[in-house]
């Protein structure tokens, strides 16, 4: 009997787990060189009524051939299930033959992934199966024959699906690059300039100071409650006052993040703003960035996007050093706030303050199509050739290879998202004005923005730059930029009628 244990809460964890039989572990993993498949055929019994997987999970696997095999796994979540060709599976109790090649995906944090996931699959590829023991020749031949009918049938159905999710792709790379992108850049547009002309405008340095202790300050407070909000959110869940607690919450984060943002990067312009201190700045940051493997977090939308879920008040610990929920929570505070998002704010206003100064600086207008330009080109081509370039890492299976990839990925990425954010900008300031009502303007922008993307479940995605803490991509070959719209939304639906 082979039993398979969930003991984690962790909604960040990638690692991809094999279960065979002992002596066959590695060799079966070896032979197959094959990308695992997503269940939609998850059992609701081990969901709690709120549709949550509980913490601690235990899934019995009954062998009825070998009753003294007991094999225990732990995994990080459960977002995939097993996927036998031929044995009716469920959850609770699996009254199946011996298990020879059986295959566990855990990627709670990459829908993309999960939707798209045909895409990155090889095009004859044999699906692992629940294999029984076969005891002669007449049988080993009758299920060759059945299995390679199986994976015929299967490979045939994967030209639509296939359609089908490219078509998805397509969509959401557009839905993050032209409307959730523009939203969430206006929405921070509208509380800089309005923290730039309420704030102390007389005084830069205190003003700037003001604002970068009351981001560190909202910042804390938000990393030591987030278990008790999420903990108050499961119970309200259904009723008005969490529904308006999720949007006053997610409305504090971003605010948090752009006074943050705001208090360091003015600091730091009362420095010297001359091409080396900002060529030497950057790439001194990027370097010890590449040693934390934190590059990921200098993306933004529209390569990193974030959708409203049940779970966003957890935001997640990259090093777990303790049980205590307090020490953990201050040790991830300022791992994140302290020393990772420094790192994020020098980078990106090194690059930013140089595109002023060389980007056609006589001509603001000129300088805007050409940021605009170059931005979204890098984009749609990152985007488009991500695909190829994952089911290369894939086939290669080279952790090594996987990181110098993704990090030169995230790189060329920084410079893209910077140049969209500065062109978007710019047109804010250029042309999203209200003539002797600029203030109003603000506010508009501030509101009108939050508003929109909260009612397409977006608004999660106002965190910014650095705002996901999301490092799942150090673990393996896995799409490299999320901007998962439509594949999340409806992951979360299919999981909602469970």
């Amino acid at each position: 009997m082979a039993q398979i244990t969930n003991t984690s809460n962790s909604a960040d964890s990638t690692s991809m787990t094999s279960s065979t039989t002992p002596s066959d572990d590695e060799d079966a993993a070896d032979d197959h060189h094959q990308i695992l498949i997503p269940s939609s055929n998850f059992n609701s019994s081990i969901l709690d009524p709120q549709g949550v997987v509980t913490s601690h999970t235990i899934l019995t696997l009954n062998d009825n051939n070998n009753t003294n095999d007991n094999d225990s796994i732990r995994n990080d979540d459960l977002s995939y299930t097993i996927q036998p060709l031929t044995t009716t599976t469920t959850i609770s109790t699996l009254n199946t033959p011996e298990l020879q090649h059986t295959y566990l995906s855990i990627s709670p944090t990459s829908s993309e992934t999960n939707l798209s996931q045909p895409l990155l699959n090889e095009q004859h590829q044999t699906v692992p199966i629940y294999e029984s023991p076969i005891n002669n020749e007449d049988e080993r031949i009758a299920s060759s024959a059945s299995s390679t009918t199986s994976s015929t049938s299967s490979n045939s159905s994967i030209v639509p699906n296939c359609r089908s999710y490219m078509t998805l792709y397509f969509t959401d790379m557009l839905i993050s690059a032209f409307i959730i992108t523009p939203f969430v850049n206006i929405h921070w547009r509208g509380a800089w300039d309005l923290l730039d002309i309420h704030l102390l405008p007389d005084y830069p340095r205190t003003s700037a100071l003001i604002s970068l202790g009351v981001g560190y300050f909202m910042l804390y407070m938000i990393y030591l409650t987030q278990g008790y909000l999420q903990e108050f959110y499961e119970k309200n869940r259904h009723n008005v006052l969490g529904q308006i607690m999720t949007r006053l919450y997610t409305l504090l984060l971003a605010l948090a993040y752009i006074n943050q943002w705001r208090g360091l990067w003015n600091l730091l312009d009362l420095t010297s703003n001359e091409w080396y201190h900002l060529i030497g700045e950057s790439g001194i940051c990027i370097i010890f960035l590449l040693i934390m493997k934190s590059v990921y977090n200098l993306n933004s939308a529209p390569y990193l996007i974030a959708i409203d879920t049940d779970s966003y008040f957890l935001l997640g610990s990259k090093y777990t050093i303790t049980t205590n929920n307090f020490l953990q929570y201050t040790f991830d505070f300022f791992y994140y706030e302290f020393v990772e998002a420094p790192l994020l704010i020098v980078t990106w206003r090194g690059l930013y303050n140089l595109s002023d100064s060389y980007i056609f600086p006589e001509s603001r207008q000129l300088s805007m199509i050409v940021s605009f330009a170059s931005g979204y080109l890098l984009y749609f081509l990152l985007a488009l050739i991500q695909i190829p370039v994952v089911r290369c890492l894939i086939k290669q299976r080279r952790h090594i290879l996987h990181a110098i990839v993704s990090n030169i990925f995230h790189l060329i990425a920084f410079l893209s998202v910077v140049q969209i954010w500065r062109s978007l900008w710019i047109i804010c300031e250029q042309y999203l004005n209200i003539t002797g009502y600029h203030n109003t303007t603000l506010w508009l922008c501030y509101g009108v923005a939050f508003i929109v993307l909260t009612c397409g479940l977006a608004a999660c995605s106002l965190n910014g730059p650095g705002g996901s803490k999301d490092n799942y991509i150090d673990e393996g070959p896995i799409l490299l930029f999320k901007f998962d719209y439509f594949s999340t939304l409806l992951k979360v639906s299919s999981m909602s009628q469970f």
